[in-house]
């Protein structure tokens, strides 16, 4: 029988403080900023920036991922040494090299929250503002800290092979940190999120061991947020397939009934990708979300493309 390990994900606020690097003192974590959007004429991107905090053989790792059709069409990964890289605790800055990759600030006058993205250069690389257009929230999860901006407006430049396109469309960021141990005690994770009129749902199946899980659903609504007790999700694998050695979810539903929320949701991959790295087996998909969402009085169909992850340790 398998055990949910915890009935509600327990969320808090956040600062943009909080988005920025954090140098823990005990020995080791890894810690990540993901960035990803859907643009015009379906075009999708990735942005990655991962710290391995371990001393002198401290590490970052920066990976960008362009997509047209939601196919992988350009993907530029590069390894650097952590003395060419700085990192502000005070807000969501990153610079390698002296060039900024990410920098976050709130907006004087607005209070708008506004991230920067920028990386690769004007041959294959994108330079990308998102603009927070929704209620933060940060939580712990089996892997370690997880802080979630759900929903952007994206707007700015991708360039291929030299060409220069404006785009503009809608994202999503998270920041992660976990110890340097958590591959050898945790399976890997499921993620993804369904985005709709001005809310969203953010949703991921973190597996520990073949018996312990944690089901996790977070809808932002109204400015709000509020996680969903795991004892009223159901997560259930359609079909699946065999890649890389390995058996992953191709078609999945994600359904919960309550006094707040009634979803049935049927998510099929389209496309995806393999991507490893040591001790890590990871899909990136491009999945159409499709079904029904009911809050209340409100109720509406859902039908879109968006980008989910899949991830196994070893």
């Amino acid at each position: 029988m398998i055990s949910i390990a915890s009935k509600t994900f327990i969320l808090q606020d956040i600062t943009i403080q909080d988005d920025a690097l954090h140098k823990k003192k005990n020995f080791g974590h890894i810690e990540t900023w993901y960035y990803d959007a859907m643009l015009d004429n379906n075009y999708s991107i990735v942005a990655l920036v991962n710290v391995i905090h371990l001393g002198l053989l401290s590490r970052v790792l920066t990976g960008l991922f362009i997509y047209k059709d939601n196919k992988l069409i350009t993907s530029l990964r590069k390894k650097t040494s952590y003395r060419h890289f700085y990192g502000s605790e005070e807000k969501p800055q990153l610079m390698i090299n002296e060039k900024q990759i990410l920098n976050g600030q709130i907006n004087d006058d607005t209070k708008e929250w506004i991230f920067q993205v920028s990386l690769g250069d004007e041959q294959d690389g994108v330079d990308l503002e998102f603009i927070k257009t929704t209620t933060p929230w940060k939580g712990k999860t089996f892997l370690g800290d997880w802080l979630a901006i759900p929903r952007f407006n994206v707007q700015g430049t991708i360039f291929l092979n030299g060409k220069k396109i404006s785009v503009s469309g809608e994202g999503y960021h998270d920041h992660n940190s976990y110890p340097m141990y958590a591959p050898f005690v945790n399976k890997g994770y499921h993620f993804g999120k369904i985005p709709f009129d001005s809310m969203n749902i953010t949703w991921a199946n973190l597996t520990k061991n073949r018996r312990k899980k944690q089901l996790l659903i977070v809808l932002n609504k109204d400015n709000k947020y509020v996680s969903i007790n795991s004892d009223d999700i159901r997560f259930t694998v359609e079909r699946e397939v065999e890649d890389h050695g390995k058996i992953i979810p191709t078609i999945w539903r994600l359904t919960v009934e309550n006094d707040l929320l009634c979803l049935n949701i049927k998510i099929v991959s389209l496309h995806f990708h393999y991507i490893h790295v040591p001790t890590v087996n990871y899909w990136r998909h491009h999945v159409r979300n499709t079904g029904e969402i009911v809050m209340g009085d409100v109720s509406r169909k859902i039908d879109g493309v968006e980008i989910s992850e899949y991830l196994k340790f070893f």
